[in-house]
């Protein structure tokens, strides 16, 4: 989906009004970024399920040694004074990311990739910025993991903030179910890695 028609799916909609705005403010930024060769939407905005509390998930692919500088130029589109927590992380040296939490419970998460990171796109998506073909490379047919699929407690101590946080919202969509499935994943995930580091539970 082009990006303009994203904006006319999603301008009538006052629940993701926030969400929305500052989608296309880091849009503008990243299409004017050199360092940008590619960028897409993902997750439930692409796939037109968005609610008031879905978070904006972006992916922006960089030329070599450029991470640092495209996620300064992201960033840089983000109020510091709505956030209320931010987690900071990389998959490697050359392709930061960062999620953060704002005062209204909205949220984002973006992800800076370098050529050299691997990482393929799963459909649905919506295309800001497609450079020399950047987006065909690196997209794969096979779907999107399921949420059930998705590993628990992967960056640690560090991120358990996040995740209770996407519990927050699944409670608030009334889907207890899944809330429930994921904490018991992540009381286990918890669990082993306090086993492992020789530590005990008080």
């Amino acid at each position: 989906m082009r990006f303009e028609d994203f904006l006319k799916r999603w301008s009538d909609d006052p629940s993701t009004t926030f969400q929305i705005a500052l989608l296309m403010r880091i849009a503008a930024a990243v299409r004017d970024s050199p360092d940008c060769t590619g960028a897409v939407v993902v997750g439930s905005f692409a796939k037109g399920t968005a609610d008031r509390l879905s978070d904006i998930d972006l992916v922006a692919f960089c030329s070599g040694g450029a991470g640092h500088s495209l996620f300064q130029t992201i960033q840089q589109q983000i109020t510091p004074s709505n956030v209320f927590i931010t987690f900071d992380g990389a998959h490697d040296p050359d392709s930061p990311f960062q999620k953060l939490i704002f005062d209204d419970l909205t949220s984002v998460e973006f992800h800076v990739i370098s050529p050299d990171t691997r990482l393929t796109l799963e459909p649905p998506f919506v295309e800001i910025v497609n450079r020399d073909r950047c987006l065909e490379s690196r997209t794969s047919s096979m779907p999107t993991p399921a949420e059930h699929d998705l590993t628990v407690f992967r960056y640690g101590d560090r991120f358990l903030a996040w995740e209770l946080f996407s519990c927050l919202k699944w409670l608030w969509r009334g889907d207890f179910k899944k809330t429930k499935r994921y904490l018991v994943k992540l009381g286990r995930a918890i669990e082993a890695s306090e086993e492992s580091d020789g530590s005990a539970f008080e």
